[in-house]
């Protein structure tokens, strides 16, 4: 059985135990950086993906606007020709090649709509489908953020109580013990101590503790691991 200093000590060392992982907790905290990744790829496949939906549906709106402005001005000519306005036979026979020339080029418009017809729904098709799985990234992300936040305010809260707590458990704790304490817990990431097993192995690093080491810890000595070097707590008990 462990001296009641090194227990008080031992409670101390959960403490801190805890407080590491804390720490290591926040450290990891998932903030759906995956999640962001995956959203940032995604957008980029709508760059070109979207963007050529885009552009698709910019050049059949621009082609629209032609054809309607080509079908104005045949009209327009039309109304010329047969008004009653204009009868020199020259003048007749321009608008005449005019409105040929414009008839000429609708049809061509026309081609390029139907062309346009063709290859703009299956392209908006993709397109869609990449935002609404950006979207759904996106809700992904922002539910991820609140779970952090709800993650890290539990954290902080545990951290809060865990140091609270320190200066009661280190009450009761010689001054030479604390101290060789401290000094190992600064060098070893956080973590001062650990139990001894069963089969005499120390339960930090897995190093067999010596005979004479394992003597020392009945007779309520402080001994540290040859390997690791933090201070051992032992109890016939611990498995």
């Amino acid at each position: 059985m462990a001296s009641a200093e090194l227990m008080r000590l031992w409670k101390l060392n959960q403490v801190d135990v805890g407080l590491v992982e804390v720490r290591l907790k926040a450290a990891n905290l998932d903030v759906g950086k995956k999640i962001a990744a995956e959203m940032a790829e995604l957008k980029k496949q709508d760059d070109e993906i979207g963007g050529k939906a885009r552009k698709l549906q910019a050049d059949l709106t621009d082609l629209e606007i032609m054809q309607k402005g080509i079908d104005e001005k045949i009209k327009r000519i039309d109304k010329q020709l047969f008004g009653g306005t204009i009868v020199n036979p020259r003048e007749v026979e321009n608008l005449e090649k005019e409105i040929a020339a414009l008839k000429r080029q609708r049809d061509a418009t026309d081609a390029k709509i139907l062309q346009l017809w063709e290859v703009l729904p299956p392209a908006k098709e993709a397109a869609g489908k990449l935002d609404a799985q950006i979207a759904e990234k996106q809700k992904q992300l922002a539910e991820r953020k609140k779970a952090a936040l709800v993650e890290r305010t539990a954290l902080e809260a545990e951290f809060a109580r865990l140091n609270k707590l320190r200066p009661e458990v280190v009450k009761g704790i010689g001054p030479g013990l604390m101290n060789k304490y401290e000094g190992i817990r600064q060098r070893m990431g956080g973590v001062g101590m650990a139990e001894v097993t069963r089969r005499h192995t120390c339960s930090g690093c897995g190093t067999i503790i010596a005979a004479r080491s394992v003597q020392s810890l009945t007779e309520d000595k402080v001994v540290t691991c040859e390997s690791c070097h933090k201070i051992l707590y032992y109890t016939e008990g611990v498995v």
